[in-house]
């Protein structure tokens, strides 16, 4: 003990007052160490209670009868769920963990949960689920706050409500659809039963009879399975007279028994204009085949019996519905086409125009007409009048638009064949017949409007008058065949004088020609004079009876003036005949010029 007192360097009492110090401090932390160990038991012991109570309560409600399924009350994500839960709503097990069906989302179950956060439990609470291609189910749900894995969640439990949607809602629900359809239509549209009473109308009927609705029945159609049109001249609501051509067409039942009649009316007033006055084309009204077999299926029907192309896209642009000429037109089928996106069928460049035209009938609500083609297998075109139309789902409340098209091909091959007649008449009417160069009719249309734009932009115009010298004794020499051959061969020549397309040769009148130079001096007009010379003795006519050469020649009168206002063209054509005479006195074969500036 001395020792120990000795190595530590401490006296006995310092060693007693060290120890004295200590003693509390040692308990103190034995204490602490055996509080945190009893702790760490406690929780251990808790842990194992509680899988130990899950395992029973997982075996309970695996094999309860009614549907059971755990979710997190902060992200709805499905934690659990029994056998009964995935028979009634499809949830998926894979591996340990377990799925929503598709039509289901997490964010959804929290919407479900939203209003009971604040409890602790809620019973029968109802429910409507939607799952794609099935009825709704209408479902009772009772729920108990738990904490499954040391998270809060919900022990939710999932009971039909045994109500079913009655075949009565879903015809409504139908019938509703087919309205709003029908109401997108442009025609005038009301069905009769066999009696003749009129059992329904869309909107544009009632638009274009109000207040006299009895008008717009036709009674003198023979109503049978297949189609009957007539037309009818009537006036429309503003008082202008309009044709109608309508189709009345029997409704069959499933046992082939007529149920009453559907009639549709066209406005064809402007086709029937067109006809009459182009006396060419023919009014082609493509019969529209409809039959009824069912109020299930009477969109369908309507547009199976259409033979126009008839398609339906919602607002994300995803076919809908359409009938097969339709799909048959974008080279489809109808299952193939239905729920493809447009964007991923029609040409990208078509779809950009298209696309504005549907957005601007969305936006604004009003119909479009335009104009597109097809190209058949064989290479042939087709034309169609597209309408479009936009519609609103009754039920949903979504947007979308209807396409109709109708055949125009026919139509646009006669206005093909009316533009190339008045093409040919222009060009007959300002072409020299004889010689192909334009003739005194256009050269007076092109004087007069080179006469104005020269007023205003102050240049210089210049004409020439060119006769062919001795002409007279070529014919009597000739013959007049020979002597149309050499007018044809000198026009060819004095064509292939001018380079500009603002300039213009013209046949005025016998052997005379004349040429009309824009925005030309004087000087320009001689270098052009010079040239009709050169080429003209190039071409070689031969002209034994000339009395100037062998050969023909031709004399030529220039005119220049800047014209201005109040100034008469008929003054320039005055000058180049007063040259043109100077140049015959002067012996021929030369040119003589004049200007409003100098006379020489």
């Amino acid at each position: 003990m001395a020792c120990f007192f000795l190595l530590t360097g401490l006296s006995p009492m310092a060693q007693a007052a060290s120890l004295s110090l200590e003693q509390p401090l040692f308990i103190f932390a034995l204490i602490l160490a055996m509080i945190v160990f009893a702790g760490s038991i406690l929780a251990l012991v808790f842990h194992n209670a509680e899988a130990f109570s899950f395992r029973k309560l997982y075996s309970m409600l695996t094999n309860l009868p009614v549907a059971a399924m755990i979710v997190c009350s902060k992200d709805g994500k499905l934690m659990y769920g029994n056998k009964a839960s995935r028979e009634l709503l499809g949830i998926r097990k894979v591996g340990n963990s377990y799925f929503y069906p598709p039509e289901v989302e997490a964010q959804m179950m929290c919407d479900i949960l939203r209003p009971h956060t604040s409890l602790l439990s809620f019973k029968s609470w109802k429910e409507e689920l939607q799952f794609s291609g099935k009825h709704p189910l209408s479902v009772f749900v009772s729920g108990q706050y738990v904490r499954y894995k040391w998270q809060p969640a919900w022990l939710l439990f999932i009971s039909p409500s045994n109500e079913t949607i009655s075949p009565d809602t879903t015809s409504k629900r139908e019938h509703r659809v087919l309205q709003g359809v029908l109401n997108s239509l442009s025609e005038l549209v009301y069905f009769q039963d066999k009696s003749g009473k009129v059992m329904g109308t869309n909107k544009a009927y009632d638009r274009f009879w109000r207040d006299r609705e009895s008008e717009g029945l036709i009674d003198n159609i023979e109503v049978s399975s297949k189609n009957n049109s007539t037309h009818t001249w009537t006036t429309s609501p503003d008082g202008a007279s309009r044709l109608l051509e309508t189709n009345k067409t029997a409704l069959i039942g499933d046992f082939g028994e007529i149920l009453g009649s559907l009639s549709i009316s066209h406005d064809v007033t402007d086709w029937h204009e067109m006809q009459e006055s182009l006396k060419q084309e023919i009014e082609k009204r493509e019969i529209t085949e409809q039959a009824l077999a069912h109020r299930n299926n009477l969109l369908d029907t309507i547009l199976s019996a259409s033979q126009d192309p008839i398609g339906l896209y919602n607002e994300h642009w995803v076919y809908v519905g359409c009938n097969e000429p339709f799909a048959r037109a974008l080279g489809h089928t109808q299952e193939s086409l239905l729920g493809k996106k447009a964007s991923d069928v029609i040409d990208p460049d078509k779809w950009k125009e298209f696309k504005k035209v549907n957005e601007q009938v969305i936006k604004e609500g009003v119909t479009v007409k335009t104009e597109d083609y097809v190209i058949l297998p064989d290479g042939e075109p087709i034309w169609y009048e597209v309408a479009t139309s936009p519609y609103r789902d009754p039920i949903e409340g979504t947007a979308g638009v209807l396409v109709m098209g109708r055949d125009i091909t026919e139509r646009k091959h006669a206005q093909q064949q009316l533009a190339d007649a008045i093409m040919e008449l222009q060009e007959l009417s300002f072409i020299d017949s004889l010689t192909k160069v334009a003739n005194r009719r256009s050269f007076d249309e092109h004087l007069r409007k080179m006469w104005h734009s020269h007023i205003r932009e102050q240049k210089s115009l210049t004409l020439i008058l060119c006769d062919i010298d001795n002409f007279k004794a070529y014919n009597d020499n000739y013959g007049h065949q020979q002597g149309d051959r050499a007018l044809l061969d000198v026009a060819k020549t004095l064509s292939q004088v001018i380079k500009r397309e603002t300039d213009e040769v013209a046949r005025y009148g016998g052997e005379e020609f004349a040429f009309l130079l824009p925005c030309t001096n004087l000087d320009g007009g001689q270098i052009v004079a010079r040239n009709i010379h050169r080429y003209v003795a190039q071409a070689a006519i031969e002209h034994a009876y000339s009395e100037v050469k062998d050969v023909l020649t031709v004399s030529l009168g220039v005119a220049t003036v800047t014209p201005v206002p109040n100034q008469d063209y008929g003054e320039l054509v005055r000058m180049a005949d007063i040259a043109l005479y100077k140049a015959k006195a002067s012996g021929r074969n030369c040119t003589m010029v004049m200007s409003d500036n100098h006379d020489f």
